[in-house]
């Protein structure tokens, strides 16, 4: 008697919505929207592969940039460094399901003048609370805030240092961190107020080039790669000369839109090294 097995089929899983997508939905806008006004505002000094990083730490804390939680600040040597302001921080802080709390406690010197403040964070579930301790002289700015209202700038420094401690928090830096590992000179930040995004569907329609760019964004690829399978399949003009998307010739760009799934499959193989 000859059995046969039947192998069997799993099921396919959904795939994972993109950095983009979901900040998009976070923010009910619009992913290509939201890419144009990310370049053109908090972060339009980023490559985009540093701009998926940013809205990857923004997605893994549940930041808003453009409520001025989250910074785009150019390194020393190179690359972006994400900045979180306090007001960030705090929502880091108050959105961990054990936080039970925090205390502020100041200490002055024999003289009278402020020495340190001292944060307690109570912590549920634990038996002791995390008590970090930040010192006046190690931590001034010779700016105006530090100047003008010391405490409130330490209380301030205080809450990032013992946030990061009592909850683990990597990969980002508070204002005045930033002023240890970026280029000054080419700071980002905005200095205008940002202009605000409307929900829903915007009564300007983006550029070929920008939906391109946000497709191959979204799919983890980026221009080079797009360059590479232009030269490869000789579906853009000239490929090897452009220096970005906005270069791609607007009907050229509307095609491949037109052919998404072959864009995509000819962008994988590209990658992969393999053949068209």
């Amino acid at each position: 008697m000859t059995t046969t097995a039947i192998a069997k089929l799993e099921p396919k899983q959904p795939a994972k919505p993109g950095a983009l997508a979901l900040m998009a939905g976070r923010l009910s806008v619009e992913p290509i929207k939201l890419l144009e006004t990310l370049k053109a505002t908090v972060f339009q000094k980023a490559s985009n592969e540093e701009l998926l990083a940013l809205v990857t730490v923004a997605n893994e804390y549940g930041l808003n940039p453009f409520l001025k939680e989250l910074y785009a600040f150019p390194a020393k040597g190179g690359g972006i460094v994400p900045i979180v302001s306090v007001d960030g921080w705090n929502k880091m802080l108050i959105r961990q399901p054990d936080f039970d709390g925090i205390d502020f406690e100041f200490a002055n010197d024999e003289a009278g003048n402020l020495e340190s403040c001292t944060a307690t964070i109570h912590i549920k579930n634990r038996s002791h609370p995390v008590k970090i301790t930040e010192y006046f002289v190690e931590c001034k700015r010779n700016t105006d805030p530090w100047n003008n209202m010391p405490r409130r700038m330490l209380r301030n420094r205080t809450l990032c240092q013992a946030a990061r401690v009592a909850f683990g928090f990597s990969g980002v830096y508070n204002d005045d961190e930033a002023k240890d590992v970026i280029d000054v000179t080419a700071t980002v930040m905005p200095s205008e107020p940002l202009p605000k995004i409307v929900a829903g569907p915007s009564n300007v329609e983006p550029s070929p080039q920008a939906q391109l760019e946000a497709v191959v964004l979204e799919a983890g690829f980026d221009f080079s790669t797009l360059q590479k399978f232009g030269v490869a399949s000789g579906n853009i003009t000239d490929a090897s000369s452009l220096g970005s998307f906005a270069e791609v010739p607007a009907e050229e760009a509307k095609r491949l839109l037109r052919s998404k799934t072959g864009l995509l499959n000819g962008l994988k193989a590209v990658k992969e090294g393999g053949a068209l």
